[in-house]
């Protein structure tokens, strides 16, 4: 294996990936693999065996260091972005309980008050405060969502740049990527908006009721966890070299914030150990400066030098499951017929409902979303659970994975109830036997629909083609990302 092939496969591991025995590249989540699709295709690592192979047709292969400079992100690039921010958002979800525990627990006479800082805001913090913040970190996404609600954990912008670096240096910059927080900026702005009311006071926060005191708990974690989100220009991250300049800044970015991870598990190594929580494995990042000197140890790769998506098919796609988010399409395709196994009853299930290793409880839904059935889909190992707000009469599909973290929300106006063509729900009229054009009699409200947003767990799964298509697909599309709240579970 080449020096460009050992550095992808560090990147790749740190952001959760799996190479398997041939080469196939697979994002692993808890017991779960997922894998990393362009064009409804698999995405492999570009090692001599596989490129240099007869069966080369159906494979792409992950090569962004040779991306032009004029290019516009390209798909492999999309799958890169959605990996690293969940890595980030995944860790991030399991830091509170830990921090909280260790501020409960005895205090050790070593610690400064750098520490004293961070725990002292946590003491006594009441169960209800915090399952309120657990409940708000599962609706943390990783892409704006479909219906414009941004709820993005963190967003690492990366810019083209004509110009000189701003460090003092006096070196060309070709891109810079800069850390943007816009969930934490509206806590805070949400915060300063209620000033004076008491803690016990409800705000609306992206159309989500929360109490004050745990949006000042959210806002206290941001601040010790990440200090970046205090001044974010202090983490901008710049390429000096066209050569893989976009990879380059992203990943320099990437790192500053990874860094600020690492730093608070450091401080209590000892609590982070016992619950299995260990640093962003970050060795890789000092090759990044050797990438002008090895980039061309592989060919230029297609997905990996220019955006191959048609202008036309720049608009966002429904995905079809966990795999969306990790399937990019290059080019809008049709969606993807499934084999699965329906469900029509009309009770919610309880908790520990598992049918042939599918867990088909219900995910936490969004106010105002009613649950319908379920369908569980054998082919894409995912659960799909039906349902309808009952705010807009408009149908609502949850996706899950198999063991039960929500992926997705999407919403379908058009489409009939439940995915039942021309059965009723109870109260929902013409609405609801799927009639296209009946929902607009004055039973939608567009300032309502402008409110919703997806509801947290985490999905993965990286395709790129026509559409978004799977777990993780790419496309000119954003899926989310989110976790059930448990440490550790993600929904995608």
């Amino acid at each position: 294996m080449n020096d460009l092939n050992k550095l992808y496969k560090q990147m790749l591991m740190t952001w959760g990936c799996v190479i398997k025995p041939d080469h196939r590249i697979v994002l692993k989540l808890g017991e779960e693999e997922i894998p990393i699709k362009v064009d409804d295709m698999n995405v492999y690592l570009p090692v001599s065996e596989v490129l240099d192979s007869t069966d080369t047709m159906n494979k792409v292969f992950f090569h962004p260091a040779c991306e032009n400079i004029t290019s516009k992100e390209t798909e492999i690039f999309k799958i890169i972005r959605r990996m690293a921010v969940i890595r980030m958002l995944e860790l991030f979800k399991k830091y509170p309980v830990v921090l909280i525990g260790i501020a409960n627990g005895k205090e050790k006479r070593n610690w400064n008050q750098g520490i004293l800082d961070i725990i002292e805001p946590l003491k006594g913090t009441k169960k209800a405060v915090i399952e309120e913040v657990k409940l708000l970190m599962q609706r943390f996404r990783v892409e704006v969502d479909e219906n414009g609600v941004d709820n993005r954990f963190i967003h690492l912008k990366v810019s083209k740049v004509q110009g000189r670096s701003g460090t003092g240096s006096g070196e060309r910059v070709y891109y810079k990527t800069k850390p943007l927080y816009p969930i934490y900026n509206e806590v805070v702005k949400r915060l300063s908006q209620s000033e004076g009311q008491g803690d016990n006071q409800t705000v609306e926060l992206n159309g989500y009721s929360i109490s004050r005191a745990a949006l000042k708990l959210t806002a206290h974690l941001f601040r010790v966890i990440l200090p970046a989100v205090l001044d974010p220009d202090m983490y901008v991250a710049e390429a000096t070299n066209s050569i893989a300049a976009r990879l380059v800044s992203y990943c320099g970015c990437f790192e500053a914030i990874a860094e600020q991870l690492n730093r608070i598990q450091n401080l209590f190594r000892a609590d982070f150990d016992k619950l299995g929580i260990y640093p962003i494995d970050l060795n890789w990042t000092e090759d990044l400066e050797r990438l002008p000197e090895i980039y061309n140890q592989i060919p230029a790769l297609d997905y990996n030098t220019h955006n191959t998506q048609e202008e036309t098919a720049q608009h966002s796609q429904m995905m079809s499951g966990m795999g969306s988010m990790f399937s990019v399409n290059s080019s809008v395709t049709q969606p993807q017929q499934h084999n699965v196994n329906q469900n029509n009853g009309n009770q919610q299930q309880t908790a520990g409902a598992v049918i042939n290793g599918f867990n088909t409880t219900p995910p936490a839904m969004m106010a105002g979303d009613r649950w319908i059935r379920y369908e569980i889909d054998y082919n894409a190992n995912q659960v799909i659970h039906h349902a309808i707000n009952t705010l807009t009469n408009v149908p609502v599909i949850y996706y899950c994975t198999k063991s039960g973290s929500m992926m997705m929300r999407t919403e379908n106006p058009g489409a009939a109830v439940g995915g039942i063509p021309g059965i009723p729900v109870p109260g929902m009229g013409m609405a609801g036997m799927g009639m296209p054009g009946m929902a607009n009699m004055g039973m939608m409200n567009p300032a309502l629909l402008a409110m919703q947003g997806m509801n947290p767990q985490m999905m993965m799964a990286l395709q790129m083609g026509g559409g978004f298509s799977g777990p993780a697909t790419t496309s000119g599309t954003t899926s989310v990302v989110q976790d059930s709240g448990a440490a550790g579970s993600y929904v995608w």
